[in-house]
């Protein structure tokens, strides 16, 4: 037994569970269920949008119909899901239902895996998740055993996820010891992160920004490799996973995009090796610069009061008098400019 490095900046024991696998090559989608919680976490990085909120999203796509789902992740070309908030079991009868119905559109290979910080769950909806077809099931928190071990018990794979808090490798030491003997599947760790809503608490408890990094929380990856080592004298058969900030958007999201970019481009557009869609686009009277321009049809598309098509035709357009420029999009269903070039009388990029 030692310690692996993953092809995605991340280290595991033992293997990873199927979720992880999954995830760090792109392939899953993420199912926002609910933003209510029971919990008060102060590491919490959840969106103001989204906390506190009944709203649903998969990914950044917020959800009217179930028909939204099933979209998102064709585009996402996915071959799972994962379920998350807020708290997604105080919406247990909706979460069995989606799993019920995504398990049945996409087939028993299709993997869901799921995240709960309760620590009492009526033993029937542990087995009615069972039953609809849930994967794993991850637990945020861990106090109170009882809700993991019945988990455990109804044959559900059972990991537990948590943030790696430096100072706190003790207690997750002693927390490790009692999950393996329960017969718990998988240990996540991952990097703690500051985002716009908890910096200001991981601040007042001391916590810095870690060097040359615009997330990860300084000691974390510190307190995850001495952790790791402990693991490598302590246990036998869980599987013990460190997921890096890095991990999370170089490889999980942006691999995703990457594979959503490919599906919704465009003839007139072309996918960057970072996963963004690169066109032009041409503002002013649409109607003339169309017909000045002699575009075709399929090779131009009208959106955001402005003409998208190929960066040839910008920079004719460009070369016209028009305004022109090439853009950078990102792919998501919220898709909006990451960088505009404006093009010059020459048909230039402007630096």
């Amino acid at each position: 037994m030692k310690i692996e490095d993953s092809k995605a900046n991340s280290k595991y024991i033992n293997n990873m569970p199927k979720g992880c696998i999954l995830c760090i090559d792109g392939k899953k989608s993420v199912l926002f269920v609910t933003g209510i919680c029971n919990k008060t976490c102060y590491y919490c990085p959840l969106s103001e949008q989204r906390k506190n909120t009944e709203n649903m999203w998969i990914n950044e796509k917020p959800i009217d119909k179930t028909d939204d789902i099933f979209e998102e992740i064709d585009y996402c070309k996915s071959k799972g899901i994962g379920i998350t908030g807020g708290e997604p079991l105080l919406k247990a009868y909706k979460v069995i239902q989606y799993i019920t119905i995504l398990k049945k559109r996409y087939g028993n290979r299709f993997h869901i895996h799921m995240y709960t910080g309760l620590e009492q769950i009526d033993i029937q909806v542990l087995k009615d998740l069972k039953l609809a077809g849930l994967d794993e099931l991850r637990f945020h928190h861990v106090g109170d055993f009882s809700a993991i071990k019945n988990a455990v018990d109804v044959g559900l794979e059972t990991g537990i996820e948590i943030p790696i808090i430096p100072g706190n490798e003790k207690t997750t030491t002693d927390m490790i010891k009692k999950a393996e003997k329960i017969g718990v599947s998988f240990l996540n760790l991952n990097e703690l992160e500051f985002s716009d809503t908890n910096s200001k608490y991981l601040e007042k408890k001391g916590f810095e920004l870690k060097d040359n990094d615009f997330y990860a929380v300084k000691g974390s990856e510190d307190a995850a490799e001495y952790v790791l080592k402990w693991c490598l004298d302590n246990i036998k058969t869980l599987k013990v996973h460190y997921c890096s900030a890095s991990t999370k958007y170089d490889y999980q999201y942006w691999l995703r995009l990457k594979r959503r970019a490919k599906m919704i481009c465009k003839q007139f557009e072309s996918v960057t090796k970072t996963g963004l869609i690169r066109k032009g686009v041409i503002t002013g009277d649409l109607e003339m610069i169309t017909k000045k321009l002699g575009l075709k049809k399929d090779w131009f598309d009208i959106k955001n009061n402005r003409i998208e098509t190929t960066i040839g035709n910008a920079r004719l357009a460009a070369r016209r008098g028009f305004n022109a420029a090439v853009v950078l999009e990102m792919p998501t269903s919220d898709s909006f400019d990451m960088e505009l070039t404006p093009l010059d009388k020459r048909g230039k990029e402007v630096d």
